[in-house]
């Protein structure tokens, strides 16, 4: 009997994507299957074709149209042969305990813990150590994600990262999955999913012993878009998830600080000058879509 289903949502990351599956290979726990959902253009045959050296390991490859991290996600779930999903990122190094560690702490917690997030560590990185004051994930204010996903200290958490965390597929299921209106790079996606959780009544948690290295691949994905058209999804996902969160007052001081960062960046040269555009345009976008 499979005791996890691995999905890995890939768009455009073929070849980095059969390195992440190589190294499932030597996962302690063998009874589980791995789902890719690639949104690539072309069907790839190594992917198609792939085994895993273990029988006991299930495979799956599925090929869709729709390009959507949100969408790839709940695609993936309705594939899912377990209760218990587990959620990895195509760029990554899974630690080989990763998915004993998720099966031993789901049949350890307490009925009312829905969602687990793991360790995300990235070398050279800050990016998911921001605040040693918090633990996992949290949103400020003024709509900013907060990240503390690489510590040794476990506790409740506001959200959960989208590369590394597991859910019981019920409980998925019954809080509608992922919300497609996440465009772009999704942001936020991951703590729309994770308040959904917690307006129905489940907690988050956030435990150090699942862990991925991310390697942050500069290539594929919605990477290869301009660094000033990730504005518009920046700021739509934003406002959208302010909006949906019933947390209006904030939309003021979120899009301050949205022209913040595009002003920012402009003197640091990461962005170009139609960031200012693109962020106006999904500005008025997030207040115009429609809340699922």
């Amino acid at each position: 009997m499979l005791k996890a289903s691995v999905i890995i949502p890939s768009y455009d990351r073929q070849m980095i994507t059969l390195e992440t599956l190589g190294h499932l290979n030597d996962q302690t726990e063998t009874k589980f299957e791995v789902i890719v959902v690639d949104q690539t253009e072309k069907k790839s045959k190594d992917l198609e074709l792939f085994q895993f050296r273990n029988s006991s390991m299930g495979y799956k490859y599925v090929r869709i149209k729709e390009i959507g991290l949100p969408n790839a996600r709940n695609i993936g779930v309705n594939y899912a042969s377990a209760n218990l999903v587990i959620f990895i990122d195509d760029d990554c190094i899974p630690h080989k305990s990763l998915i004993e560690s998720y099966c031993k702490i789901f049949n350890t917690q307490e009925s009312n813990i829905w969602c687990i997030g793991g360790r995300v560590i990235e070398k050279d990185s800050s990016i998911f150590k921001q605040s040693n004051k918090i633990v996992g994930g949290s949103i400020t204010w003024y709509g900013k994600t907060l990240k503390n996903f690489d510590s040794s200290k476990s506790g409740y958490s506001q959200w959960v990262p989208g590369g590394n965390f597991a859910v019981k597929k019920d409980k998925f299921k019954e809080v509608g999955g992922f919300d497609t209106n996440y465009i772009g790079n999704a942001m936020l996606e991951d703590s729309d999913f994770s308040f959904m959780i917690s307006r129905f009544g489940g907690k988050l948690v956030y435990n150090p012993e699942p862990v991925i290295e991310h390697l942050r691949i500069p290539t594929g994905g919605t990477r290869k878009e301009s660094a000033s058209k990730g504005m518009l999804y920046r700021a739509h996902n934003t406002i959208y998830f302010l909006r949906k969160h019933r947390m209006k007052p904030r939309i003021f001081p979120a899009t301050v600080y949205l022209l913040g960062v595009v002003i920012k960046d402009l003197l640091n040269k990461k962005h170009g000058p139609s960031s200012i555009i693109w962020m106006i345009l999904g500005l008025i976008k997030g207040i115009k879509t429609r809340k699922i």
